[in-house]
């Protein structure tokens, strides 16, 4: 995006929420505090999973400089932030003074001296002033941010180098964001595209390296997990954009593992440590001066090594080693040929799915967004969609929906409800693997980046009547005991749906597609009309068979032979169904 067409952009959402709160935009007061709550919106969209409130978040009034605080409790990580929006159409270079004057909160809000002879009026900047205490005893990374809609300069770009390097050995990070960083991170946020580390620079110690000679430009060395934990803190998740399990936190067993060596043992990480994987584009090594320039570095093993790192205390890294293996590969930004095997060579000491050798590519992405911008309608909750390890989390207005699952739903519902249950590892290979990922998550049968309007909304309906079906089964086998398996065909019934929803909606003239869309009332009172058949169609089946051919539950959803003979009764129900409605 253009910088002037992200101004335009910039310029019309804050028009936006100056009519949603009725405010002037042409108040210069009044625009500013529509631009923090722009700020505050991008890094909710940023942080999907953090559940800040934006009338508790953003201080007006006595707030020594200070506009938000964000809090992302998931990644431990906290934003300061004070906005700045002077213009509305120019880009002025940022004052010298606000920079400074900002950037030196961090010691004032540490200093409970300050701060009690300060006595704020503001009870929100006393709220920050207590829980700053908490992060950090807590060690959260705290980000000292300046947003403008100005431009940066020389002198402001010194002022960020000069307060990092004084607080080096804290957790915290300053930064300014100008209008050319705000349209990168806008951009960030808003694309399907994920962003990757453009360069990355680094100095290994003499005798800590080795170059075999080999078909791939290869690296291998070891480097201070000081200098891990900076690119960890600085490039943050982009460094992972190929790794399919990601940090997962530090409550595993694996990763009490490496904090417990960090913490008592630093000097032996290097022996007890597998090390760090990692995959780029190209780098450029002299090995007289040790300089090493690397180019779209991304991690493909060693996401927990290096959010325990991230997560260390500084003077224990000073003694602690970590092997890096580092391997150049063409398109960095494609998970293709050489790099494919790569990932999945060195993803492969942990249980791992085929699903999650998917989980990168540019429709996972978009599906991601799209289900985070699609609000709750009637009886459909909240979809988080867990493209990826470790999955979102659900509860009472959540429900998550993994990349696994909305295969085998869409497979189900498009095409043979058997595939999901008899081969689902094929619904996630890649057509020249002679799979079927483009039936499961393309358009017939292409691979594509993003869905129509249309075919989203109607993977929706697919997703609500699979949840409804599963449903209504358990209740099914818990009521009758020769039912007790008749939920293995719950992507039968999803399929049945489909073909009742293709056979009776047109002729039905109180219901239309839009209200089925609606998951309100009349989609409900469809869907039981349904469910009557699929109920008595699957029942019929299961018992039909299992008298014929004892010990064959597991095996029904599978057989050909059994889906044949559930379209004919289904056929048959539905005939003496509407032959029924007739009379």
């Amino acid at each position: 995006m253009k910088i002037e067409s992200f101004k335009n952009e910039l310029r019309g959402a804050l028009q936006k929420i100056c009519a949603e709160n009725k405010w002037s935009f042409d108040n210069a007061k009044q625009r500013g505090m529509a631009f923090e709550n722009w700020c505050f919106n991008l890094l909710s969209e940023r942080y999907p999973a953090a559940d800040n409130d934006p009338s508790l978040c953003i201080i007006r009034g006595d707030d020594a400089g200070i506009d938000i605080f964000f809090e992302s409790k998931e990644t431990d990580e906290i934003y300061i932030v004070q906005c700045k929006h002077p213009k509305i159409a120019g880009s002025d270079p940022i004052p010298e003074g606000e920079v400074k004057s900002f950037f030196s909160n961090y010691k004032l809000l540490a200093d409970r001296t300050y701060l009690s002879h300060r006595k704020t009026t503001n009870p929100k900047l006393e709220e920050l002033a207590n829980e700053f205490e908490y992060w950090l005893k807590q060690r959260y990374l705290i980000h000292f941010i300046l947003i403008s809609s100005g431009e940066s300069t020389d002198k402001t770009e010194a002022l960020v180098e000069k307060f990092s390097n004084d607080n080096q050995n804290q957790n915290v990070k300053f930064d300014v964001w100008d209008i050319t960083g705000l349209r990168d991170e806008f951009v960030s946020v808003k694309s399907i595209e994920e962003k990757y580390p453009d360069t990355i620079r680094l100095t290994l110690a003499e005798n800590h390296f080795m170059q075999p000679d080999g078909t791939l430009n290869n690296l291998t060395f070891a480097i201070r997990g000081s200098a891990l934990k900076q690119i960890a803190m600085d490039h943050k998740d982009s460094l992972f954009n190929w790794n399919i399990r990601r940090f997962l936190g530090r409550k595993g067993e694996v990763n009490t593992g490496l904090n417990k060596t960090l913490l008592e043992e630093p000097e032996n990480f290097y022996y007890f440590n597998n090390g760090i994987s990692a995959l780029c584009e190209d780098f450029d090594f002299d090995p007289k001066t040790g300089k090493l320039v690397v180019q779209k570095l991304q991690i493909v093993n060693g996401a927990q090594t290096v959010g325990a790192l991230k997560h260390a205390l500084v003077d224990k890294l000073k003694d602690t080693l970590v092997l890096v293996k580092l391997t150049a590969v063409k398109h960095a930004s494609r998970e293709k040929g050489i790099a494919a095997s790569l990932i999945k060579t060195n993803n492969t000491q942990n249980t791992l799915r085929v699903p999650d050798f998917r989980s990168n590519d540019p429709i996972q992405l978009w599906l991601e967004a799209k289900f985070r911008g699609t609000k709750p309608r009637g009886d459909l909750n909240q979809i988080a969609y867990g493209r990826k390890r470790p999955y979102p989390r659900a509860n009472s207005t959540t429900s998550v929906l993994k990349l696994q699952d909305l295969g085998k739903i869409r497979y189900a519902w498009y095409h043979d409800p058997r595939i999901p249950i008899s081969d689902p590892a094929k619904l996630f290979q890649l057509p020249e693997e002679n799979g079927l990922y483009g039936y499961s998550f393309g358009v017939d049968g292409e691979i594509t980046e993003m869905w129509s309007e249309q075919q989203f909304k109607e993977t929706l309906l697919a997703i609500h009547a699979y949840d409804k079906i599963v449903g209504e089964l358990e209740k099914l086998q818990k009521a009758n005991e020769d039912l007790k398996q008749v939920s293995r065909l719950k992507y039968y019934g999803l399929k049945l749906f489909k073909f009742y929803l293709d056979q009776v909606l047109p002729s039905t003239t109180d219901v239309t597609i839009e209200d089925l869309y609606a998951f309100g009332a009349k989609f409900n009172s469809f869907f039981d009309k349904a469910n009557r058949i699929i109920g008595l169609t699957l029942s019929q089946s299961y018992k039909e068979i299992l008298t014929r051919e004892e010990g064959t539950a597991f095996s029904l959803p599978r057989d050909a032979k059994v889906w044949e003979l559930v379209k004919r009764k289904f056929d048959d129900n539905l005939a003496v169904f509407r032959l029924a409605q007739q009379h």
